[in-house]
């Protein structure tokens, strides 16, 4: 399996999970609409890199296709990398804000810890707060933390986790999945998803496989 699949994969865990639940803070529904009032559509630079490669794309909110590769040249892919990367650009729909308003969608929030400049909250992910398929069938073996600041309240950093090892199909043994999202200024002032690595390590027909992979958007404007 490719670095982009496993990307692709954990992006769809990504894009759209957030926290909230039967009790929200107030400092994380401050957050939502804020972000949700300053949200404008910004291009920017993508980049992932595997283990086997490095992809550099751009995303544009106002040409077609909006995620134009720019490396590889698209005739060194092979069919499975070409397919890959075309379904990851349809799904891309645009910055991946940090507080955004899709947080009403999981359950279980509760407090961990806080300080006086943030608090760093537990919750459970939820089919509703995903996108694909693949990723809500196994979303209730995730967990997630996210860190809220208290000036200007914004998320400053999520994670997505398995706290215990699970066989999703026979002869297939997930160990460990830990995507971690750090988050950063936009030029609006509200935080996106900057910087996204994810740590997955998993059994499967007898072979051992470890991946690490690191999303990265940039150069918004």
């Amino acid at each position: 399996m490719s670095s982009l699949r496993f990307v692709i994969m954990t992006a769809a865990l990504l894009i759209t999970t957030t926290a909230s639940g039967q009790s929200v803070p107030s400092v994380l529904t401050q957050a939502v609409a804020a972000t949700e009032a300053a949200k404008a559509p910004y291009a920017f630079d993508i980049e992932l890199q595997g283990a086997e490669r490095t992809w550099r794309a751009r995303f544009h909110p106002e040409t077609d296709p909006r995620v134009r590769l720019i490396e590889p040249q698209r005739d060194q892919l092979s069919g499975d990398e070409r397919r890959a990367f075309d379904s990851y650009a349809r799904d891309v729909e645009g910055v991946s804000w940090c507080a955004s308003e899709n947080m009403a969608l999981v359950r279980d929030v509760r407090l961990l810890r806080e300080d006086a400049t943030s608090a760093t909250y537990a919750f459970q992910p939820t089919a509703e707060s995903v996108r694909g398929e693949q990723a809500r069938r196994y979303i209730d073996r995730m967990r997630g933390e996210l860190t809220l600041s208290k000036a200007n309240p914004d998320v400053t950093s999520i994670r997505l986790f398995t706290p215990a090892p699970f066989s999703p199909v026979p002869l297939v043994d997930v160990r460990r999945v830990n995507v971690a999202i750090t988050c950063q200024l936009a030029p609006n002032g509200r935080r996106y998803a900057a910087e996204t690595v994810s740590d997955i390590s998993l059994s499967a027909f007898g072979r051992d496989i470890n991946q690490r992979t690191v999303q990265r958007a940039r150069n918004l404007q």
